[in-house]
């Protein structure tokens, strides 16, 4: 047997390699002339497939399942991947026993792998809502909020642009002034629905504003505004109804309505508020992309940052595309 085929020979068994490698350190394994990464990773892997385990059961059930399928040390570096990212090892045992009884290469175990895990994560709850306090022997600390998401907005709203934030909160809670968030207020219409949001008909509406807080249409009504009121046309595709501009700097009439469409920054889990944002150019302005605002919309600075501008280039990371009436990361 050539080299070549005594190397896939032992990566196409890897429960052999593994019963050779029990109860050795990756450092004795390693004294065989075994590279330091892959010699680690066999002291892992017979640790999880032939090393003592409080679920026996379940790596008999793998193992057999390995040896039924032929699955090889590719395919177990995927599976013990995609085990790593679960917190319990109930959780990581029931995806081995699972990955190992589907038939199929590394790449197609990585890819059923990959929806399993989706469904086996324990969904992320919301933290508790209270107060923590870092106290530094530097004697700068550190207070963090966690509530309902209007009230830390109206806590954050008069302190987010200041020099010293930490004062004027110390100022607004010493002096027995509340703090309140003051909405710009702006009514979107789409202009397919023009019709019935000016009847008045329908349920309560919700309402993102732009400083990232969900409200009722009742809870927007109650509060402080300013005194001039906007109004913002959106197209159900094209999204705001705008004029072309030769700027490449929008104006303050399209800001409001990038604003409008999107409170948030758009590139999915961002909630940075519009507030906070930067408007993006979705068609960049050197790539010919107007200051129209079909052609606008909020981002956050990192995200401005990372998008893919140049749609003909490789893709990395997205970019913001409008795609039916909605702004979206996408990738090509």
């Amino acid at each position: 047997m050539n080299a070549l085929r005594a190397y896939g020979a032992a990566r196409g068994n890897p429960l052999a390699l593994l019963r050779e490698a029990r109860g050795r350190s990756a450092a004795e394994i390693a004294a065989e002339g075994v590279e330091d990464a892959d010699a680690a990773l066999l002291c892992q892997l017979a640790d999880v497939y032939v090393g003592e385990t409080s679920f026996s059961r379940r790596q008999k059930d793998a193992v057999a399942a390995i040896e039924a399928n032929g699955h090889s040390m590719a395919a177990l570096e995927v599976v013990e991947r995609l085990a790593r990212a679960l917190p319990q090892q109930h959780l990581k045992w029931q995806l081995r026993v699972e990955l190992c009884r589907t038939p199929g290469s590394a790449g197609e175990l990585e890819a059923h792998g990959a929806m399993l895990l989706a469904e086996l994560k324990p969904e992320r709850k919301d933290p508790e809502p209270g107060a923590r306090i870092k106290r530094r022997p530097s004697q700068v600390w550190s207070v963090t909020f966690t509530g309902p998401a209007e009230k830390i907005a109206e806590i954050y709203e008069p302190i987010k642009h200041e020099d010293d934030p930490v004062e004027a909160a110390r100022a607004a809670m010493s002096g027995g002034g509340g703090v309140a968030t003051v909405l710009r207020p702006m009514v979107v219409i789409p202009l397919d629905e023009l019709d019935t949001v000016l009847d008045g008909t329908g349920d309560e509406t919700v309402l993102r504003c732009s400083d990232g807080v969900e409200r009722t249409s009742t809870q927007v009504a109650q509060m402080a505004m300013e005194k001039r009121w906007h109004f913002a046309l959106m197209h159900p595709v094209e999204g705001p109804v705008d004029l072309v501009r030769s700027e490449r700097v929008a104006n303050r009439k399209q800001r409001m309505l990038a604003t409008a469409e999107n409170p948030t920054c758009p590139w999915d889990g961002c909630n940075k508020p519009a507030d906070e944002c930067q408007v993006h150019h979705l068609r960049p302005w050197q790539l010919g992309g107007h200051t129209v605002s079909k052609n606008l919309t909020t981002c956050c600075a990192y995200h401005n940052g990372v998008n893919d501008d140049n749609p003909n280039a490789p893709p990395r990371r997205g970019r913001l595309e409008r795609r039916g009436g909605r702004v979206k990361r996408v990738y090509r």
